[in-house]
């Protein structure tokens, strides 16, 4: 399981705002990063999933077209 602060860090390199670290990281900051991983992650399996289904419709629409 990432740490909620290597949570913050994979989340400030793809762009996502990040609320600061306190010397002493509490209990707030670190559900706050975590519902911010969750949506991240959420999001990038949602793209996924569009992707493969888009990539499936491509073949069978040139499937149909004889290719």
């Amino acid at each position: 399981m990432l740490s909620a602060r290597h949570k913050a860090q994979i989340l400030t390199k793809v762009g996502v705002a990040v609320p600061p670290e306190h010397s002493e990281p509490g209990k707030a900051w670190r559900r706050e990063i975590d519902i911010l991983y969750a949506q991240f992650a959420a999001a990038r399996a949602a793209k996924s999933l569009r992707e493969a289904e888009e990539a499936r419709q491509m073949k069978l629409l040139r499937k149909a077209n004889g290719g």
